[in-house]
């Protein structure tokens, strides 16, 4: 009988519903993690039921307050009522709780993240782009001057990016979910291929194949997972610390993590996007001197396997011309 009940409750979830409950238990587990994943990438309507199922709890998530208000009442006339009373009371009493607990395994749960040990640190100089494989064999790629710090452990092989940005082909592992840090959100994979950054005060997180799923971090495992939003591949996710919204965006993914295959690549994009991102491994500071300049469109690929090859790859396509300046700065100035 207990083998019998054991059983039962490590089955995986076969509907959206289930899953949706499971993810919301406050002590859903990393393996739980990467066996949802799986399930969203079995089938692509999965992740649409998903969503349906959210929107279904959203709707019904009100009538949690009410059993709790009925409770409170019930309780508040233990001392005036007959003892036959109170039993009935108590009934009632029993059949809300079961009622609310029906309800919260659908509502955020508690919890919180195990704490992470300290773990290797890797980094990449400003200008340089730097291939690191990892002890389970998979390969990340470190953009200019980029920290990443990686702690694995039985449960999980985590990840934090803590500046720049790191392109990862991660090796698949159902057992031990790949989970990447970063800002207030984490990225889980079982085995996939994203890249994750960070830029101007915000947080990319690009999918190229497989699925990933981005949660919070600072709400407990249950809602973070409940919460997480599912990238499929060609989308990204662009959020802010502290702000509740991701916004999902279709990319050409290829284009804008292509800084892995040391080239950067443009298509009609202003030339003062192209100086940043340029500038980023030059050796000396890029600018426009001439402020009409930057609205200029760009369609270009640039390489980055050599500083000077970047600055006479610039020189060669656009109508500008480029000079040093007395205080080390390359200036770009209209022909």
């Amino acid at each position: 009988m207990i083998q019998r009940l054991t059983s039962l409750f490590d089955r995986r979830p076969l509907t959206a519903e289930a899953w949706l409950a499971r993810m919301r238990r406050p002590d859903v587990s990393a393996r739980d993690q990467a066996a949802f994943l799986e399930w969203l990438e079995a089938d692509e309507a999965h992740l649409d039921q998903y969503e349906a199922a959210k929107r279904g709890v959203a709707e019904l998530s009100p009538l949690g307050d009410v059993f709790a208000a009925d409770l409170a009442r019930l309780r508040g006339r233990r001392n005036v009522v007959s003892q036959r009373r109170m039993l009935i009371a108590g009934g009632l009493a029993t059949g809300a709780v079961a009622a609310v607990a029906a309800v919260a395994l659908v509502l955020p749960g508690a919890g919180q993240e195990p704490a992470v040990a300290a773990g290797r640190v890797y980094a990449s100089a400003p200008g340089e782009i730097t291939d690191v494989t990892l002890e389970d064999g998979s390969r990340v790629t470190l953009d200019s001057d980029t920290r990443i710090q990686v702690a694995y452990g039985r449960d999980a092989r985590r990840v934090t990016l803590m500046q720049g940005a790191a392109y990862f082909d991660v090796a698949h592992n159902v057992e031990r979910p790949f989970q990447v840090s970063v800002e207030d959100r984490y990225v889980i994979v079982t085995g996939t291929r994203f890249a994750a950054a960070l830029r101007k005060g915000q947080a990319e997180v690009s999918l190229l194949e497989g699925r990933v799923a981005v949660g919070r971090t600072d709400v407990g495992r249950a809602r973070a997972m409940e919460r997480a939003v599912a990238l499929a591949p060609g989308q990204q996710a662009v959020f802010k610390r502290g702000v509740n919204r991701i916004s999902l965006r279709r990319v050409d993914v290829e284009a804008a993590t292509a800084w892995r295959e040391r080239r950067l690549v443009f298509h009609d994009a202003p030339l003062s996007v192209v100086v940043e991102e340029a500038g980023r491994y030059a050796g000396a500071p890029l600018v426009i001197a001439d402020p009409a300049l930057a609205e200029m469109r760009v369609t270009a690929v640039l390489p980055l396997t050599d500083e000077a090859k970047l600055i006479d790859r610039l020189d060669a396509l656009l109508p500008i011309s480029i000079e040093l300046g007395e205080d080390g700065r390359v200036l770009i100035r209209a022909e």
